[in-house]
């Protein structure tokens, strides 16, 4: 009776879990989605990038939310148990508050254990996934970004203005810069200018120009030459959308790595990321935010227990729900500030990872000698 009892409240928690996880993510996504329309209106990035990108970014939506969830789901469960009597039911069953406390600990240590996994491994590779499909993307939705009487500099290096678009893919005088014409040094600085032009429909990327003129600088001059027909290839930039790793997306094997070698003054390189003494905090906050933030919902679940120390009888009961409440939003924030304090000091380091330990202990001693002396 004891194990159907609790697995049912597990069930009933984790399903009212689920629920506003999926909810608030979605709403989340979708709010997300639309302010990443830049990839494909400025940037000139294809639906597909844009689709993939978003997919594969949802599972860092769900590590940020899940710790609030969570608290909040045991919160309104317990309160539901306990204003249907279904609290009554544990405790006529010979179940001790300890025991439910301890059983509800437990349930929290696994869930701690997936957002670890979620943080630290599902997380980032889905977001460095996410990377790579622009990484190794094509701007195939140029033709769309080229509109007449409009400057375009979607691609680095490279500026272009139509004055007028007469088909889908052709267009009148053009003008082309590519680099800075008037860096004399620099042999990489042209402009062109042509009076028709169009792209070739079988790649995009080949735009073929007629009757023009080319201006370049070649040893410290300004050289020019008209030409009636000439293929300008457009492989050769790239999107100025940032291609780079960020933190957040780097395994979490080599920012652990990076963080030791650091601290311990030993030089460590990495390809994917700068490993210096000035990106230690960055690094020890996303190894906070990966292994000592999911520490919290241990200590979550137990500030929820203290819903069993009074009952719907009492007259306070609503001012007690607040308090308890109020509770778990300062555990949130608390766990939030402290990875902003972080710093390079090994020994604050150590501290904070200590720290919701401590706490937890501290709360766990003065709920179980509450529930014992009720």
């Amino acid at each position: 009776m004891e194990k159907i009892l609790f697995r049912k409240l597990i069930l009933d928690i984790s399903l009212r879990a689920l629920i506003i996880t999926f909810t608030i993510g979605l709403i989340v996504w979708i709010i997300q989605a639309a302010n990443y329309l830049d990839f494909v209106i400025d940037d000139g990035h294809n639906f597909t990038i844009y689709f993939y990108y978003n997919l594969f970014n949802f599972p860092k939506i769900i590590h940020r939310i899940l710790p609030f969830v969570f608290g909040i789901s045991i919160f309104f469960e317990l309160i539901k148990y306990e204003k249907n009597n279904e609290l009554l039911i544990f405790w006529t069953n010979g179940i001790t508050k300890k025991k439910f406390i301890s059983n509800l600990v437990n349930f929290s240590i696994i869930v701690m254990l997936l957002q670890i996994l979620l943080g630290s491994v599902i997380s980032p590779s889905s977001q460095l996934k996410a990377r790579e499909f622009l990484k190794n993307s094509n701007m195939d939705f140029l033709p769309n970004l080229i509109k007449q009487g409009k400057f375009i500099d979607t691609v680095s290096g490279l500026t272009i203005f139509i004055n007028e678009k007469t088909d889908k893919n052709s267009f009148k005088n053009i003008y082309i810069q590519e680099g800075n014409i008037l860096d004399l040094t620099s042999d990489n600085n042209q402009i062109i200018y042509a009076k028709e032009g169009f792209l070739d429909n079988t790649d995009n990327k080949i735009f073929k120009l007629l009757k023009g003129k080319i201006i370049s600088t070649n040893n410290n001059k300004l050289i020019s030459f008209e030409f009636d027909k000439i293929d300008y290839d457009l492989s050769k930039f790239e999107s100025r959308t940032i291609k780079i790793a960020k933190m957040q997306e780097l395994p979490t094997r080599k920012i652990i790595e990076c963080s030791i070698s650091l601290l311990r003054d030993i030089s460590y390189r990495e390809k994917m990321f700068l490993c210096d003494p000035g990106s230690l905090k960055n690094i020890n906050q996303e190894i906070y935010k990966r292994f000592i933030k999911p520490m919290y919902f241990p200590l979550l679940t137990l500030v929820c227990c203290f819903l069993l120390t009074f009952s719907k009888i009492e007259n306070n009961f609503s001012f007690k729900l607040i308090k308890v409440f109020l509770c778990i939003f300062s555990i949130l924030v608390l766990s939030e500030i402290l990875m902003r304090y972080i710093e390079s000091s090994q020994s604050l380091f150590i501290l904070v990872i200590i720290l919701p330990v401590i706490i937890f202990y501290l709360i766990y001693n003065f709920l179980i000698s509450k529930v014992s002396y009720g």
